[in-house]
């Protein structure tokens, strides 16, 4: 049986792994996208930047629908530079402009990249994280929740 909330997991895995130049973007930074903690990935020996780790991060409160319910699972999408660059801070202004145009949502269109299962997307405000307090790299994140319906069962 196909699990939905793995699947629009996934599905925002695969269009933030389209972020490269020959796709209309500004960085690379679509060849590393992984999905975990960002502490835990960065402490990983070889870690590289740039970096985008798509972390669980807390859902919206469920919607009622006809034996539904239209859930709003909660995402961060983190975005990593090396503060060793001298211009760190232009290189994250540029994967995080190529991230936010990925994931823009169409006024009332289904997002192609989500079909059949995500409905939509709400992405939050940005915050910076500079380096520091432990944490080498300078960091971007990213709220984002991607909606879908999850059907009842019907006895």
């Amino acid at each position: 049986m196909v699990n939905k909330l793995s699947l629009i997991r996934r599905a925002l895995l695969a269009r933030l792994g389209t972020i490269a130049p020959a796709n209309g973007y500004r960085t690379e930074a679509g060849a590393n996208v992984q999905s975990g903690w960002l502490n835990e990935l960065i402490a990983q020996e070889g870690a590289s930047y740039p970096l985008i780790v798509v972390q669980p991060a807390k859902d919206l409160m469920p919607g009622k629908g006809p034996a539904a319910l239209k859930l709003a699972r909660g995402f961060h999408v983190v975005l990593a530079v090396s503060s060793q660059l001298n211009d760190y801070e232009d290189v994250l202004d540029e994967i995080e402009l190529d991230v936010l145009e990925a994931l823009m949502p169409v006024e009332g269109q289904l997002l192609p990249w989500g079909r059949p299962h995500l409905t939509n997307i709400t992405v939050g405000a940005p915050e910076r994280h500079p380096p520091g307090d432990g944490m080498s790299p300078a960091a971007v994140l990213i709220p984002v929740h991607l909606h879908t319906v999850i059907e009842g069962r019907i006895p």
